[in-house]
């Protein structure tokens, strides 16, 4: 629980009032520990964790209220199979290959935008990225719905690919550019809550 009140503030989410209809979207949800702290604000079944690596997914479904949705497979901008890199040991799994990595495994893959029509989802209150380095091609793939996402909260820190690189930059500008604005920062991990302006 700790981790989890930790995980909420650092995403500024403190600064977002939710209800029990409200639906989070956690697209690298891990071992679930952020719903620790969304369990006692919404209805488990508005819970959606994305998690593409099998280990952590396992141990997902076992923290996870069984209404809650869970998904093994990854959020990115086509669907498709992809390579995905799995390190465990660091907690660096992703997309885009890391420096270092136990092996590489292809998963699933699919845009937000058709996950939503297919799941007939209208709103969403909270969409959580936290995919290292892979944020971009994640919000590229939410580009048909992101006027029904009123918060996006997003891991901009220096974690994408070989050369560590950050996506804070290419984050923020994509999501300034599309009718948001940055309401809160946690500059430690390069870590900040988007509002959109147009809801």
């Amino acid at each position: 629980r700790n981790r989890a009140e930790f995980l909420f503030k650092s995403y500024c989410l403190n600064l977002v009032e939710f209800i029990s209809d409200d639906i989070v979207i956690d697209c690298g949800a891990n071992s679930g520990d952020l719903y620790l702290k969304f369990c006692d604000m919404i209805q488990p079944n508005n819970y959606i964790a994305f998690e593409p690596n099998p280990t952590d997914f396992e141990v997902l479904k076992e923290n996870l209220n069984s209404d809650c949705r869970t998904c093994n497979q990854a959020l990115g901008n086509v669907d498709t199979m992809l390579d995905f890199y799995v390190a465990s040991k660091s907690g660096d799994s992703s997309i885009v290959e890391p420096s270092v990595y136990d092996e590489k495994i292809t998963v699933k893959v699919t845009r937000l935008d058709t996950y939503m029509v297919e799941n007939a989802i209208s709103e969403v209150k909270l969409l959580k990225i936290e995919a290292e380095g892979f944020e971009p091609e994640i919000l590229e793939g939410a580009s048909g719905c992101l006027d029904r996402i009123l918060y996006i909260a997003v891991d901009g820190g220096f974690e994408r690919g070989i050369d560590q690189k950050e996506t804070f930059t290419n984050v923020t500008n994509y999501l300034c550019q599309n009718g948001f604005e940055m309401v809160g920062v946690y500059f430690p991990w390069h870590r900040a809550l988007y509002k959109n302006t147009k809801n």
